[in-house]
This record gives C-alpha cells, sequence and structure tokens, in this order.
C-alpha cells in the first residue's frame, strides 16, 4: 500500500466532500485528463471544473468513505465508497473505484469506475 497515495486520496476526496471547486481542480495537472463511466473523458481544467461543478449542483451533500489503495508513487488505485445527497433528500449509495496517475501530488490522469445506472 502507498500511503501517500492513500493520504493524497482522502485529501482530494475532503475537497470534494466540500464542494470547492477550486479546492478539487488543485489535485489536476493542467492538462489532466478524467475519464469516466460510459466513455466521457474530460481534458484540462476547464472541462474538469464543469463537471464538478455541475456535481456539485446536482449533489450538494457528499461522503466518502476511502478503503484501500494499492500503487506506487506514479499510479495507484484507491477504493471508496460514497453517500451523495440530492437538493430534494434523496440519497444516493455509490462504490467504486478511482486509477490515478500523478506526478508528485497532482493527478495527470483519473479514471473513475462506478456504477453510473444509480444517477
Amino acid at each position: 500500500m502507498d500511503n501517500k497515495l492513500t493520504r493524497l486520496a482522502r485529501a482530494y476526496w475532503t475537497a470534494e466532500e466540500s464542494r470547492d471547486i477550486n479546492a478539487i481542480l488543485s489535485f489536476f495537472s493542467k492538462d489532466a485528463r478524467w475519464t469516466g463511466p460510459d466513455g466521457v473523458v474530460l481534458v484540462g481544467h476547464d472541462q474538469i471544473r464543469t463537471f464538478y461543478e455541475n456535481s456539485a449542483a446536482a449533489y450538494p451533500g457528499l461522503s466518502v468513505d476511502v478503503m484501500r489503495s494499492y500503487g506506487d508513487k506514479h499510479e495507484g488505485t484507491v477504493e471508496w465508497s460514497a453517500k451523495l445527497t440530492a437538493p430534494d433528500g434523496r440519497v444516493l449509495n455509490l462504490s467504486g473505484v478511482n486509477i490515478m496517475k500523478r506526478k508528485k501530488d497532482k493527478f495527470t490522469e483519473l479514471t473513475a469506475y462506478f456504477n453510473l445506472g444509480a444517477f
């Protein structure tokens, strides 16, 4: 287990829980690539910002548990579970895996796998 990866993943998810878009983006390199379910590919801060802004609007409540991480200083896998809450109180429980490629403390690539059918 890469303890630095676990700390970085927890810090990233803390930023996500805060719904502070600038804090979230601080984890990504300027030209980062974010890949999600159904072939969604976002490149760069502008596209990634739009994704997180839409996510925060749809589900302003978020709590995440980082379970396990595997990898080295360049690439790792993080298992997580999350509870998202919509403005109308509807709750969505998800679990998934993120594969994160990084240089130092910036993600250059983040690939997210989770059950999109729950949305």
